[in-house]
């Protein structure tokens, strides 16, 4: 495909924050990272679970879980509760970093926003590299980490 190809393509890149919530209380208490841990409410109050790190999720435990049901499949679990303002003050971050490359911005959570980077505000030709890109400044700004998918359209990603 030539040059001119490229540049007529349409360009949508998928970003997912990694494990977003969990991933946050991990970074903020380093006493919690390697260990399973789920963001949402207790056991003991019918809670459930908002987010599971990775650790977590090798015992199963998944969103929308049952808490009482997460601590049977994982009991030396850690539960901690959701700290929404500081994940939006984080997204608002992330978004500001999604700005730099596209207008075209659609939020589809706190951690998860497709971007059109047809025409991008750095004139990259290649979606790969602004995902690349967006990748390492959100590393780097925030010490999470995203996932990053291109395709000519949304259903493709999905």
């Amino acid at each position: 495909m030539g040059q001119e190809s490229v540049a007529r393509t349409r360009k949508i890149v998928h970003v997912d924050m990694d494990a977003f919530y969990a991933s946050v209380e991990q970074r903020d208490n380093p006493s919690y990272r390697g260990k399973p841990l789920v963001v949402g409410g207790s056991p003991n109050q019918r809670g459930v679970v908002a987010a599971a790190s990775y650790e977590a999720r090798k015992f199963g435990i998944h969103s929308a879980m049952p808490s009482v049901t997460a601590i049977a499949k994982c009991p030396g679990l850690i539960f901690v509760r959701p700290r929404f303002d500081v994940y939006r003050e984080i997204s608002a971050a992330i978004h500001a970093i999604f700005k730099r490359y596209s207008d075209l911005v659609e939020g589809v959570a706190l951690d998860e926003a497709y971007l059109d980077v047809t025409e991008n505000r750095q004139n990259i030709t290649y979606a790969s590299t602004i995902a690349r890109h967006i990748k390492t400044a959100i590393f780097e700004e925030t010490k999470l980490t995203a996932t990053a998918g291109v395709s000519i359209n949304k259903r493709t990603l999905a």
